[in-house]
């Protein structure tokens, strides 16, 4: 029996996701997105475009409305995880299964990473998930000092607190997607022209910019961790959970090492979130101690890569999970070197 399966205005990789979900022939992919040119339109059975983004409610509306008219079986969401997490009953009641955790308040937390690294040290703000509480013996010595600001007075306070001779600071938003605010604090740039690649920022222009922007939501200051990053594929699974660290080499080169240190954070970790649906948590060494980025309620965008070096197939074990289906996962933590090649994908031709 056919099944529908909707992806919503995802990364680029996905067209490998969808592949892998199409493993077997009874998914139907149907994909959406802003405009008509994402990659991975090329690997769908049918293509959207969405609407202009407004506010989440109306987004989520739009959701709802496009489940129904489509007949969609399975929502695979990447925009407005949070505003879709907190409506879940409705998609419920529509036949919708949503690849999606059902706890708004743990979603909600993930979703800023301030309170992320608070609900990990024990701490607890307004509204933030009750299972805080303790939490902080997990991952204490995994987090790494921050300061969050709002104006540019704390940025100044916050530099000059965590800054020394031997380091670097970064900054970034603390609800932030694909590290778009990201910036590495690096003061070289007022005398090397040629430095000024990649996010990097002086001091001094940093400064400027947020005196000029007055208050701004939370903004976190940190040290710039300078050691290889980490980003772990995490699958519930009745036979073992399974986590997949992909290690990488700042090239294209990634290699999957099962570090005993980091599958033990990540299995303190599942404890603590108890997820039933997959899920990324980010890494970076720094004088050879992992210190934990992020965790996304989501699945990777590097997630293929997963796939090539170990034959696990996440997005398709979890989205036929959602529909009664179970398959076996077998994890034989082999590691493995995996890289990728760009590959042509033709979206359009003209018309004749």
């Amino acid at each position: 029996m056919e099944r529908r399966v909707w992806l919503n205005h995802w990364f680029s990789t996905a067209y490998h996701i969808i592949n892998m979900i199409r493993e077997d022939a009874y998914f139907r992919v149907v994909g959406s997105g802003a405009d008509a040119h994402r990659v991975y339109r090329a690997v769908c059975d049918e293509w959207h475009e969405e609407p202009p983004w407004r506010d989440g409610r109306q987004y989520v509306n739009f959701c709802l409305e496009f489940c129904a008219s489509r007949k969609i079986d399975v929502f695979v969401p990447q925009r407005g995880l949070q505003d879709i997490c907190g409506r879940l009953a409705d998609f419920e009641k529509a036949g919708v299964r949503v690849l999606l955790e059902a706890d708004y308040g743990l979603v909600s937390t993930l979703n800023d990473k301030a309170a992320t690294y608070e609900f990990f040290r024990g701490t607890k703000r307004e509204g933030q998930a009750a299972e805080a509480a303790g939490a902080g013996e997990t991952l204490a010595r995994h987090l790494p000092p921050y300061r969050v600001v709002n104006d540019a007075a704390g940025f100044r306070a916050a530099y000059a607190e965590l800054k020394r001779p031997d380091n670097r600071l970064c900054l970034k938003f603390s609800r932030d997607v694909g590290a778009a605010s990201f910036r590495v604090i690096d003061d070289r740039l007022e005398r090397d022209l040629a430095l000024a690649v990649g996010a990097k920022i002086s001091y001094a222009a940093a400064e400027r910019i947020l005196a000029n922007m007055g208050s701004f939501p939370d903004l976190m200051v940190m040290p710039y961790l300078t050691g290889r990053e980490v980003s772990v594929d995490c699958l519930k699974n009745p036979g073992g959970d399974i986590f997949i660290p992909r290690f990488k080499s700042g090239g294209r080169l990634e290699t999957i090492e099962y570090d005993e240190e980091i599958i033990e954070i990540c299995e303190n970790i599942q404890k603590r979130l108890a997820f039933e649906q997959p899920y990324n948590i980010q890494f970076k060494y720094h004088d050879g101690l992992p210190y934990l980025l992020e965790i996304n309620a989501r699945m990777s965008g590097g997630l293929h890569l997963s796939y090539a070096g170990t034959k696990i197939n996440i997005p398709n074990i979890a989205v036929n999970r959602l529909i009664g289906i179970n398959k076996k996962a077998v994890w034989d933590k082999t590691g493995s070197a995996v890289s990728y090649v760009e590959t042509p994908v033709v979206l359009s031709r003209p018309r004749r």
